[in-house]
């Protein structure tokens, strides 16, 4: 059940971010809409997206291309992500909504996908975390990100945690 009509501002963020973060997830379609656009603005400009520092959040960010599971076509969203050695970590937050992204219920029907980390472009296998991978993970992903943490106590469904593992080129 979601509790995200009763949100109220986290200590960590100041008025302005939470003014910010309300309005960019205030729908689902807000959040496809600007995740469509982030994707073309990632394709244009993809220097830098990686480490964060050729985007407007500042964050690591990927491209992750997986088939939908009911279309049979390819679909890309952006992702924030953790470096795990070779692996990649992704969240299945969907801004603490009770249902989980359409990347990963895609994902969860195909784990076969294709991962670009600014130019570099990969093929991938994706899969859930394990209980104990999640547990020594989640620490690192919401110091990273808090709001994921934050988000995680609007609903009651638990947030995917997925290790996204290069196989080859794309």
């Amino acid at each position: 059940m979601s509790h995200r009509e009763n949100m109220k501002k986290p200590e960590f963020m100041s008025d302005e971010d939470w003014e910010m973060i309300k309005d960019q997830t205030s729908s689902l379609e807000r959040i496809r809409r600007d995740a469509k656009a982030d994707v073309e603005d990632y394709l244009a400009n993809p220097e830098g997206r990686s480490t964060g520092e050729g985007g407007p959040s500042g964050l690591p960010t990927l491209l992750l291309t997986c088939v939908g599971r009911k279309s049979g076509e390819k679909r890309t969203t952006p992702l924030v992500f953790l470096q795990n050695g070779d692996d990649m970590i992704v969240v299945g937050s969907l801004a603490g909504y009770d249902t989980h992204p359409a990347w990963y219920l895609n994902v969860g029907a195909n784990p076969q996908c294709w991962v670009q980390r600014d130019h570099n472009k990969m093929a991938a296998v994706a899969r859930d975390a394990t209980e104990q991978e999640r547990a020594e993970l989640w620490p690192k992903l919401t110091a990273m990100f808090p709001p994921w943490g934050y988000f995680q106590q609007q609903t009651d469904r638990p947030f995917a945690v997925v290790i996204l593992s290069p196989t080859g080129p794309a």
